[in-house]
């Protein structure tokens, strides 16, 4: 019979991931959560499981499966010095943690935890204008749609997220693709600085000139080199933009029209000033072909096709107002839900066969309770991927010399018991869309980290091996002893040398062989 010591030790132990050592003593949460509440100022709050401001971080998670998961206590940090504190704390007990600024990531641990605590950062919701200088100061706790409604009144935006309630934190640290992306790059490529709080509790500022190898790192941060407590963005005149989203029954002429549109978008290098996306969706079994549209002059633009729509909506408006009143309702604010991404160059006979093949994958599964799914193409033109030239991707991603597409699979359901299978059914509709695409000659290995699950590899497939080393010794020198890879649970990990698996550290109890203890 197993002693209690042990048994103890294996129900508590957490599965590290990217290859790292598992031999490291953590504290209960219990234990760290009385640390906290013993060595921090009491303008710091740290708040038990039940109490208002616990349950108000936990509902703001977008993912259900996110939400299953329950740390000891979450802790509210103001300033860049209390997340110093609360890091210092951290390391000196041995305590794993988890960070959320909007918690819109799609999988389970990604920034949460079971045990222990979250670092919650919405009180870090600073918005600072400065219209002379054309720039930005942001909190990562804030929610875009904060960001838009500041900036609205001065006739001003910046590279933000198409989704209001997404934060500023989650979205700029995995790149971050914007309506002016096709000029502009990722929203990330639009941070000319960030205030950073690093593994040993030091602040330090982080841009071009200062700090340079953490400046090109952040760029595509997982969780690996320190907490953005500040970034420092540029702006544009922006006084309306245009933007409708509409819905068509699948038709060839539908099909065709939209398609054929979204291919000539996808090639157009000389276009600065149009949005385009489309996606194939089926909605409790009635499919349709979606397209999101925006003109940033503010300009409408005519029906993609004669085929009369479904549903539409449109608006002239403050980018706020055109994202929370049209483009905001294509996502539903929380969901059960699994994600699956990869990349490919623009190719409509393959886009015509993903469509056909998630049919036969999701139609025996109509009867599920609440199942949507969906296909999203999102173009990365070659103007785009120009400007992602100061971030680790860049290379990576000008490896196919041409046009390229991200394409997300989005499947939602209502019951807890149908994970599995749909979970299954994304897997298999997206390996077998990588082994086709792979087998036509478009597939790119380019995985972008804001569209991926758990199980998707990140840095092995979005940076180069040249690069790959680069941002192995930026995180040995900003994180020496290791701190965040033993301690700071989800996101995506820097996989060590040598190692090839999943890049995740979701803080979840492994459960395999429990019962026969």
């Amino acid at each position: 019979m197993l002693s209690r010591s042990l048994l103890f030790l294996l129900a508590s132990s957490v599965r590290l991931g990217a290859g790292q050592d598992s031999g490291y003593q953590q504290a209960s949460g219990e234990a760290c959560c009385d640390a906290l509440r013993n060595e921090l100022p009491s303008s710091v709050g740290v708040f038990a499981r039940g109490t208002s401001e616990y349950n108000a971080r936990h509902q703001t998670y977008y993912s259900l499966q996110q939400q299953e998961l329950f740390p000891t206590c979450t802790v509210k940090p103001n300033t860049a010095s209390d997340v110093s504190q609360i890091l210092r704390v951290a390391e000196a007990h041995k305590c794993p943690f988890a960070v959320a600024s909007g918690g819109h990531m799609s999988w389970k641990g990604s920034s949460n935890i079971d045990g222990n605590f979250v670092i919650d950062l919405r009180a870090l919701d600073q918005i600072d204008i400065s219209p002379q200088d054309q720039t930005v100061k942001l909190g990562p706790g804030l929610p875009w749609i904060n960001v838009y409604a500041a900036l609205a009144p001065f006739n001003i935006s910046t590279t933000g997220a198409r989704n209001n309630f997404v934060g500023v934190g989650g979205f700029l640290t995995g790149g971050g693709i914007t309506f002016e992306s096709i000029t502009k790059g990722f929203g990330a490529d639009n941070v000319f600085q960030y205030e950073v709080v690093l593994a040993n509790g030091s602040i330090v500022s982080v841009n071009k000139d200062t700090n340079a190898d953490l400046f090109w790192a952040l760029k595509l941060a997982g969780t690996n080199f320190g907490i953005v407590t500040q970034y420092e963005m540029t702006t544009f005149p922006s006084p309306v933009i245009w933007g409708a989203v509409s819905a068509y029954p699948i038709t060839d002429q539908s099909t065709s029209d939209l398609l054929r549109a979204f291919e000539a978008y996808g090639h157009d290098d000389t276009n600065t000033n149009t949005f385009q996306s489309v996606s194939f969706a089926s909605v409790g079994g009635v499919d349709m072909l979606s397209v999101v549209q925006c003109t940033l002059d503010g300009v409408p633009q005519g029906p993609l096709t004669s085929v009369e729509p479904i549903s539409h909506s449109e608006l002239v408006g403050s980018t706020h107002d055109v994202i929370n009143q049209v483009i905001q309702g294509a996502l539903a604010p929380t969901a059960r839900t699994h994600w699956y991404t990869f990349t490919t160059r623009i190719n409509t006979p393959f886009f015509k066969d993903m469509r056909a093949k998630a049919d036969e994958i999701f139609t025996p599964l109509n009867d599920r309770d609440g199942l949507t799914w969906a296909i999203g193409f999102q173009a990365l033109q070659k103007s785009f991927i120009a400007r992602t030239a100061g971030s680790p991707v860049f290379n990576a991603l000008t490896q196919a010399n041409d046009d390229l597409v991200f394409i997300l699979l989005l499947v939602t359901w209502d019951d807890p018991a149908d994970e599995l299978v749909m979970r299954n059914a994304t897997n298999a509709l997206g390996a077998w869309g990588e082994a086709e695409a792979e087998r036509r000659g478009v597939l790119s290995q380019f995985v972008y980290l804001n569209y991926a699950n758990e199980e998707q590899r990140i840095y092995e497939r979005a940076v180069t091996k040249e690069d790959l080393d680069r941002l192995r010794t930026v995180q040995k020198t900003y994180d020496p002893s290791g701190t965040f890879v033993k301690l700071w649970k989800g996101g995506y990990k820097i996989p060590a040398a040598g190692y090839h698996g999943a890049e995740t550290d979701t803080g979840v109890v492994e459960e395999q062989g429990h019962d026969e203890l």
